[in-house]
């Protein structure tokens, strides 16, 4: 019997820090080990695979390592790179990954999940699609600003070959190197004889929602909400303005709108210089024709004639940054493409002005900036006070994550107060930490402000100047005394941020490709009954309101009923939680048809579908044949099942968020429950008996003397 095809995905494998940029476009099976995935990097970028390498999954911590390197492994964090897939690292497209070669030199490699393509029967070949840029033999030459000393002296072929790389140097002047020319058939051929094998283990399943308070993760246990990894907990669900409403915010913003005219602007082809810029003379046209100077405040403040002599001793056109920004980022987003010393249009150019291309250009654009807000160093903060702090420039990882997915959190046209975000993230933190915590998400919204600003994806109202407090709280932390300032605890006051509806769109994107859920509402119009009732777990009120009309209205009530009542049978755990879910909808349908079907399914005998069905009715005044005063006692067992049959601390938290309601039927019915005739009636009392000690010590001792008498009755 042949395997299952799998699907096939298109990546894009980057060489961060290199400029103009290096990458590779590859396709390959999803189900292709990430031990395979190394080879496949090696190959693209002519590595010899003579270091060390390691995956990393941002945010949530894991890396995946050879396990027959000699490499001191990590137990909590390390897992061998073979037993996990593409699929399973790179579960949404738009989702990152990044691969580290030779740990001395640094070279760092970001994997992004471009588009999941139609499973292709038989063929498991793997191809290159794409790609800019050649890579010479780069090993062990100090990682990417080696790289671009030795392009440098390649191109200026004046200038004697500088040490330590005269031979390399050498050798790729006389081959006549040409930086510029990629050879995709060449890279493909040598793909092509590769076998992408799959991973050896099942793939460990994402964080799936147990119930309110706590989840199941991979490794089979229950953690609270805080205790999960920020990519795992799903950020709430949102709505987006339309895409040709977006396309036309993004277009406004200044960088984009250069780097658009500067793009087309290459139609016919403009002369670059042996360092992939523009030659002088076009560079000065570029400036005047596109009136790029109005983007620079010194250019701009100074008359017509002032402004052609400042020009006319332009030297590169790498040296004038209204035109060297969108240049640059034209060629990484590859909306110029440089063949033989000469820019055209890249394939990637939005062609029109109605082209809504632009808003994926610019969310790409925004994503790279605001990845590098996980740098510590880039924050403003020197090596050697990381180094005081023993801190390195990664530890800052899943930092910028959490402040933007705070900001994501914000209600439309709501304000993210900084104070309140530094104390909240902080809480709880011994006071040296916490100080750390504040400083160190300070500067992250500075920055963030920034980048956001630039790009109109939020509103921005300056806080007060507090660098002379931030440096006694740095004093603070290095245990540098003499000042009482800033460290009586109270954060400092900040920036005030609010999204604008492109920014809440570029912010989905990006922490999506953190790995962090990120519905939409209305999305899941088309889905089937248990994925939406799945899904509502993690809505809040109103969310789930507006979800549930569009799931109904998408199908009617008739059919609604039916796939609804349907997704309630079973008496286990998981059937609980799911009728737990569905009560508010089913509470949404009243026309004839809908309750027809309930009528039909409280008189059957499948159990949970006849409780479910008569519970609703029951709740319109409607008490159905058969069903007696035992269904309201069923129904508060069965509420309090579904957590508890996921873990005992889920339970608890549950009871903890609907104490007010639940405690209250409990009380009210605590002496009948032990007739329910639920079969986790003896269960649930103990658990909730158990559970509620501390807090009502009678009525806990009212259900444990309940749970004794099930179990009496049931011996009997």
């Amino acid at each position: 019997m042949s395997a299952e095809p799998v699907p096939t995905y298109q990546l894009k494998i980057a060489l961060r820090d290199t400029s103009p940029p290096i990458w590779r476009r590859v396709t390959l099976p999803a189900d292709t080990s990430l031990g395979c995935l190394h080879d496949i990097v090696q190959a693209c970028f002519g590595w010899d695979d003579s270091h060390l390498h390691s995956f990393a999954e941002p945010g949530s911590g894991r890396r995946f390592v050879d396990f027959d390197a000699p490499l001191d492994r990590d137990p909590s964090r390390d897992f061998d790179e073979e037993s996990a897939s593409v699929a399973e690292l790179l579960p949404y497209v738009g989702g990152r990954l990044e691969y580290t070669y030779d740990f001395g030199d640094d070279w760092r490699h970001l994997i992004t999940l471009e588009k999941t393509l139609p499973a292709a029967t038989g063929d498991r070949r793997v191809h290159c699609t794409g790609g800019r840029r050649a890579m010479p033999y780069a090993e062990d030459t100090g990682g990417a600003w080696g790289l671009r000393a030795v392009l440098d002296a390649v191109a200026d072929r004046t200038a004697p070959a500088p040490e330590p790389w005269t031979e390399l140097v050498e050798t790729l002047r006389e081959e006549g190197f040409d930086p510029a020319a990629f050879d995709r058939e060449a890279l493909d051929l040598d793909l092509a004889e590769m076998n992408p094998r799959p991973s050896t283990a099942t793939p460990a399943p994402r964080l799936a929602k147990a119930a309110t308070g706590g989840r199941r993760c991979s490794c089979g246990e229950i953690h609270d909400d805080e205790d999960l990894d920020v990519e795992f907990v799903p950020v709430r669900p949102v709505s987006l303005a339309p895409l040709a409403e977006l396309a036309a915010a993004a277009r406004q913003v200044p960088l984009i709108a250069s780097t658009l005219r500067l793009a087309h602007w290459c139609q016919g082809g403009r002369a670059v210089t042996s360092r992939g810029v523009l030659k002088p003379a076009l560079g000065r046209l570029a400036v005047q024709e596109l009136e790029l100077w109005s983007q620079d405040d010194e250019l701009s403040a100074l008359a017509p004639a002032e402004r052609d002599k400042r020009l006319a001793r332009l030297r590169s056109s790498g040296d004038l940054p209204c035109l060297d920004s969108p240049w640059q980022l034209a060629l990484y987003a590859d909306l110029v493409e440089i063949s033989a010393s000469t820019a055209r249009p890249g394939a990637d150019l939005p062609a029109t002005a109605g082209d809504e291309g632009v808003v994926e250009f610019w969310c790409q654009a925004i994503g790279d900036e605001l990845d590098g807000l996980d740098d510590l160093e880039t924050l403003g903060l020197p090596p050697v006070l990381l180094a005081a702090l023993g801190m390195q420039s990664e530890d800052g990882d899943g930092l910028a994550a959490t402040v933007l997915r705070a900001l994501y959190e914000v209600p439309d046209g709501e304000w993210l107060g900084t104070e309140l975000l530094v104390a909240a993230l902080r809480e709880g933190l011994p006071k040296q930490e916490a100080r750390l915590v504040e400083l160190l998400l300070l500067q992250i919204l500075d920055q963030a402000a920034m980048v956001l600003a630039e790009y109109q994806a939020a509103e921005v109202e300056v806080g007060p100047e507090t660098r002379r407090e931030r440096d006694h709280i740095l004093l603070d932390i290095l245990g540098i005394k003499g000042t009482s300032e800033g460290s009586d605890g109270t954060p400092l006051p900040g920036n005030r941020l609010r999204l604008t509806p492109l920014g809440r769109h570029g912010l989905r994107e990006y922490l999506l490709a953190e790995g962090v859920p990120a519905p939409l509402i209305g999305e899941l119009a088309d889905a089937d009954a248990p994925t939406l009732l799945e899904a509502l777990l993690d809505y809040d009120q109103d969310a789930a309101r507006a979800e549930i009309a569009g799931w109904i209205s998408y199908r009617g009530q008739g059919p609604a009923a039916v796939q609804l009542i349907d997704s309630c049978a079973g008496l286990e755990a998981d059937a609980a939680l799911r009728r737990l879910s569905a009560a508010p909808v089913l509470a949404e349908l009243d026309e004839p048809r809908a309750l027809t079907v309930l009528r039909k399914a409280a008189a059957s005998q499948v159990p949970g579908c006849a409780q479910a069905a008569a519970i609703t009715l029951a709740s319109r005044g409607e008490i159905p044949e058969g069903h007696g005063p035992e269904l309201q006692l069923w129904g508060l067992v069965d509420h309090l099942w579904g957590p508890l049959g996921v873990a005992d601390e889920a339970l608890a938290a549950f009871l903890d968020q609907e104490g007010d309601l639940v405690l209250a039927l409990l009380e009210q019915a605590a002496d009948d429950l032990w007739r329910c005739d639920h079969p986790a009636t003896g269960a649930v009392l103990e658990a909730a008996g158990r559970h509620l000690r501390a807090r009502d010590k009678a009525l806990a001792k009212r259900l444990r003397k309940a749970a004794t008498k099930v179990g009496s009755q049931r011996r009997r």
